[in-house]
C-alpha cells in the first residue's frame, strides 16, 4: 500500500511540474497577445490554448522527474476544423512583429511588409482561414516534391508557397482563361516548357512535371531581372507587361513598377509574401491545421510495363476507375499514356506490395481484355465520311444523309456553322 501511495504521489508531483513548465511558456504568448498595438488584440479560445500547449508537446513529464509513473500522453499533432476569430477581423501583426518573425527564417525571396501585404495577411488568416488550414495539412504531401525539384534547380525553397496562390495545391484547378494545374500553365506556355497536352494526357496537371516546368520558367525570369519579386510578377503577367511597367516607371524593382502592372499582378506578389508568412507562423495566431483524408495524397509511383490495362489495375487494387484517375491527375482517360516501354502510375501507398505481387496476373488479364476490345472494335460498323463540295452547308448535308445538324456538329467537333470545300465530315456515328 505504501509503495502504491509513493508512486501516486510521484505521479501527481510530476504532472504539477509539467503544467508549471507549460505555463512558463504560455505566459509570454498571452502577454504578447495583449500588446498595446490595437492590431495585437486576439480572441483566444480553447483551440488557441491547445495549440500553444501542442507547440511544446515534446516536453515529456518523465524528462522532468525521474520516476516510473506513467503520465497521460499528449497527441502528436492537433487537427481541428474550428475557426479562430480575431478582433476586428484582423491578424494581430505589425511591422515589428512581422520582421521579427521573418528574421528567424532563412529566405532568399525579399519579404516586405506594407499595407498591401497586411491586407492579404488579414484575408488569408481570417476570410480564407478554413482553406489555409487545409493548405497546411496538404502541404505535408505536396511540399516534399516541390522542395526536391527546387533544390535540383538551386532555387529558393520558399517558392513552394507560390503554388498555393496559383491553385490551392489542386492539380485539377483551372481558370476561366484556360490555365490548368498546380502551377496554372496556359496551353501555349505549357508546350514551350515541354508539357504534353493531348486527348489522353495533360501534363500541366502532373505535380512533378509541372513543377519542373515552373522552376525552369521562374529561373529564366530571375536570370532576366535579377529580382525574385519581379520574377514572380513576370510569371503572373508575362515579361512583356513587366518590361512595359519598367519603361513607364523608370524603375527596376517590384514596388517601383507596382502602379504600372496589371491589377491582378499588383495583388499577386503581396499574396505570395502573405502566404509565405502565414504558412510559417499560423501557429503563432492559434490556427490549427484541418484534418483531411490522406488517401488521395499518400501515394507511391509504380512502373507499369507496356500492355497493362488501366481498368484491370484498378480492379486488382479494389479501386474504381474514377478513384485511380483522381490520384493520377495528368491522365484524362482510362487508357495509360505509355511512352517508350512503360509509364509511372500513382497508386495508394498501402497497395504498393500488392501491385508488384500480382504482376503476372495483371499482364495476363490485360492481354485477355486487349483481345476482347480488339474483337469488339472489329464488329463495329466503320464510320462513313463525306467530302464537302462547293455550295454545301450543314443543313443540306444533314438532310441528304438523314441526320441532324446537331449530330454533324457533334461527330466533327464543329462549334459554329462554317465548313469549307474538300473538308472531310463524318456522317455516321
Amino acid at each position: 500500500m505504501k509503495e502504491n501511495n509513493r508512486i501516486e504521489m510521484n505521479y501527481f508531483e510530476t504532472m504539477k511540474k509539467y503544467l508549471l513548465i507549460h505555463l512558463l511558456f504560455l505566459c509570454p504568448f498571452f502577454m504578447y497577445a495583449s500588446d498595446k498595438d490595437s492590431n495585437a488584440n486576439i480572441l483566444i479560445n480553447k483551440n488557441l490554448k491547445l495549440k500553444s500547449i501542442n507547440t511544446f508537446h515534446s516536453l515529456h513529464p518523465l524528462d522532468i522527474n525521474e520516476t516510473k509513473a506513467i503520465p497521460i500522453p499528449l497527441p502528436e499533432k492537433l487537427y481541428s476544423n474550428e475557426i479562430i476569430t480575431f478582433e476586428s477581423n484582423k491578424i494581430p501583426v505589425n511591422y515589428e512583429l512581422f520582421k521579427c518573425h521573418v528574421s528567424t527564417l532563412d529566405l532568399e525571396v525579399q519579404m516586405d511588409y506594407n499595407s498591401f501585404v497586411k491586407r492579404q495577411i488579414d484575408f488569408f488568416g481570417v476570410k480564407w482561414q478554413s482553406k489555409l488550414k487545409q493548405m497546411i495539412t496538404k502541404s505535408e504531401y505536396f511540399f516534399p516534391i516541390y522542395e526536391e525539384v527546387l533544390n535540383t534547380y538551386d532555387m529558393p525553397i520558399e517558392l513552394k508557397y507560390l503554388s498555393i496562390i496559383e491553385s490551392g495545391l489542386n492539380p485539377f484547378a483551372g481558370s476561366h482563361a484556360g490555365a490548368i494545374g498546380p502551377w496554372q500553365f496556359m496551353p501555349a506556355t505549357a508546350r514551350i516548357f515541354d508539357l504534353r497536352i493531348n486527348n489522353s494526357i495533360d501534363e500541366r496537371r502532373s505535380i512533378l512535371k509541372s513543377t519542373h516546368a515552373a522552376c525552369t520558367y521562374l529561373k529564366q525570369m530571375h536570370n532576366q531581372y535579377d529580382d525574385w519579386l519581379v520574377a514572380l510578377a513576370a510569371y503572373n503577367c508575362g515579361p512583356g507587361n513587366v518590361r512595359k511597367a519598367m519603361r513607364y516607371s523608370g524603375k527596376k524593382d517590384f514596388w517601383g513598377i507596382y502602379n504600372y502592372l496589371p491589377r491582378e499582378t499588383q495583388n499577386y506578389v503581396p499574396k505570395y509574401i502573405a502566404m509565405t508568412y502565414m504558412m510559417n507562423f499560423y501557429d503563432a495566431y492559434g490556427i490549427i491545421p484541418a484534418p483531411i483524408d490522406p488517401t488521395e495524397f499518400d501515394t507511391e509511383s509504380v512502373y507499369c510495363q507496356k500492355g497493362l490495362d488501366f481498368t484491370i489495375i484498378a480492379k486488382k487494387l479494389n479501386m474504381s476507375n474514377e478513384e485511380l484517375l483522381h490520384i493520377n491527375p495528368e491522365i484524362k482517360t482510362t487508357k495509360i499514356p505509355y511512352t517508350h516501354d512503360g509509364y509511372l502510375l500513382n497508386i495508394p501507398k498501402n497497395r504498393y506490395e500488392e501491385f508488384y505481387n500480382c504482376q503476372d496476373e495483371l499482364l495476363k488479364e490485360s492481354e485477355i481484355r486487349a483481345e476482347q476490345i480488339r474483337l469488339e472494335e472489329a464488329k463495329k460498323p466503320k464510320p462513313k465520311y463525306y467530302l464537302v463540295k462547293r455550295g454545301d452547308c450543314l443543313p443540306i448535308i444533314a438532310r441528304k444523309f438523314g441526320i441532324t445538324v446537331s449530330q454533324l456538329k457533334s461527330w466533327n467537333n464543329i462549334k459554329g456553322s462554317l465548313i469549307y470545300p474538300k473538308q472531310r465530315l463524318r456522317i455516321s456515328n
